[in-house]
């Protein structure tokens, strides 16, 4: 049995510089599986090859299709299972990755066998292990599947994060050089954590697992560190910074191990305003850079969001990232409320916070959330490609698309011409770009 396991795009406003650029780490755990099935497999992602799909897929042969990736890639993902079938009729097809988690029903097309919701590497081993019997498809947990035209969907089950298999990183050691985030490369990721213990209504994170937190024990967290031969890792749970507990373990189990390596995490404006004696901590363990959701810079916008953070945590914790020398990247999100009194505002207060680093996302209610449930009716676009966050979904409030979009680039633009970090690294990438023909090397 030969399996092939794909990593889909959409490409979106921001693929022609490509700030970030990853190992496809839900692929490697089930290539940890496969090997140990010692089963004939083939990971490929196009953003780390430069590839097509088509010559890919038809020089492998696969008995098994596995394609998996976020909402963009909705469609992409539809469209390759089409193009396999028209070319191997048998070839069993199967959806898996965050998006069908949540909302498997978008995949339930005739070209599709099975889709995973739920625990994908224990169910990706059941259904290897009946050879996709069709009899046996039902005693299966975590999979939806096609009967006679129909489609069943088997019970949810949580994944047990401390019995997963480190992943087998031999693709990430084959193409390490190209991954990137911003000017930091190779760099590596790693997962500690599954969904989310706190309760933003507009998060989709926190619905994986069945909305279930759990936790890596430090100790293995430490251990697969040590294991990836990389200078830069990025810890890419919806926030690593959560209990004060376990991040001191951290801190002081790297430090035991003495191991040399740089940090990125994500972490939320009230750990680190209230934790500030953690901060030098994990400077000087190698940590440079934090992703921090600070959402808005009003407190009645972080309360519609149910952030349970407040604006002063947000200037606290600017503060307290300058003073310990770590690199912040604000994440903000400008509502389909916006006046052009709110774009100022925001704009503003970059400028006054001295904002080098930050991204800017339309507010976009993700179908699964309760926020989806709410705007449903108001919903414009059905292309999942418009999911990418820098499109509108919602017709704006207050003034039109398009002066919309002036306000929401404008604040871009500001940013390219004031922060020379952000200034270097795009024209670094487009000259790039120029050079090698349309792809960064």
């Amino acid at each position: 049995m030969k399996i092939l396991l794909v990593k889909c795009h959409k490409k979106t406003i921001y693929s022609w510089i490509e700030p970030i650029v990853t190992e496809p780490l839900e692929l490697e755990y089930l290539s940890a599986l496969l090997e140990k099935l010692q089963l004939q497999h083939k990971v490929y992602d196009p953003l780390l090859e430069k590839s097509d799909f088509e010559e890919v897929f038809l020089a492998y042969e696969p008995d098994v299709l596995l394609l998996s990736g976020y909402i963009t890639a909705v469609d992409r993902m539809i469209d390759y299972s089409k193009y396999a079938k028209s070319k191997s009729p048998n070839v069993k097809v199967v959806i898996g990755g965050v998006h069908a988690e949540i909302n498997y029903i978008d995949f339930f097309v005739n070209t599709i066998d099975v889709i995973v919701h739920s625990d994908g590497v224990k169910a990706l081993e059941d259904l290897l292990e009946i050879k996709f019997d069709a009899e046996k498809l039902r005693k299966i947990h975590g999979i939806a599947f096609q009967e006679a035209s129909k489609w069943w969907v088997n019970n949810k089950v949580n994944t047990c994060i401390e019995k997963l298999l480190l992943p087998n990183r031999s693709y990430f050691g084959k193409y390490k050089n190209r991954t990137k985030y911003l000017n930091y490369s190779p760099i590596a990721i790693i997962k500690t954590a599954l969904s989310c213990p706190f309760n933003c209504n507009f998060c989709y994170c926190k619905l994986l697992n069945s909305g279930t937190y759990a936790t890596r024990t430090i100790d293995s967290v430490v251990e697969e560190i040590q294991g990836i031969d990389s200078k830069y890792i990025w810890i890419v749970d919806d926030s690593f910074l959560i209990d004060r507990s376990r991040v001191l373990e951290f801190i002081n189990k790297i430090e035991k191990q003495k191991i040399n390596k740089k940090f990125i995490a994500y972490s939320r404006v009230d750990f680190i305003a209230n934790n500030e004696d953690i901060m030098e901590k994990l400077k000087n363990i190698g940590f440079i850079e934090l992703i921090v959701g600070m959402e808005a810079v009003e407190d009645e916008k972080l309360n519609n969001f149910n952030k349970s953070c407040s604006s002063d945590e947000n200037k606290r914790t600017v503060r307290i990232l300058k003073s310990n020398n770590i690199r912040l990247t604000a994440l903000f999100i400008v509502g389909i409320d916006f006046t052009i009194k709110d774009f100022k505002k925001m704009r503003r207060w970059i400028r006054e916070m001295k904002l080098e680093s930050y991204t800017v996302s339309i507010y976009t209610p993700i179908k699964g959330t309760e926020h989806y449930t709410t705007y449903r009716g108001q919903i414009q676009t059905k292309d999942w490609g418009k999911w990418d966050f820098l499109h509108l979904v919602i017709e704006p409030l207050h003034m039109s698309k398009a002066l919309f979009y002036f306000q929401f680039y404008l604040i871009y633009v500001e940013q390219f011409f004031r922060s020379k970090y952000i200034r270097s690294f795009i024209l670094k990438n487009l000259k790039n770009r120029i050079r090698f023909g349309g792809h960064n090397e």
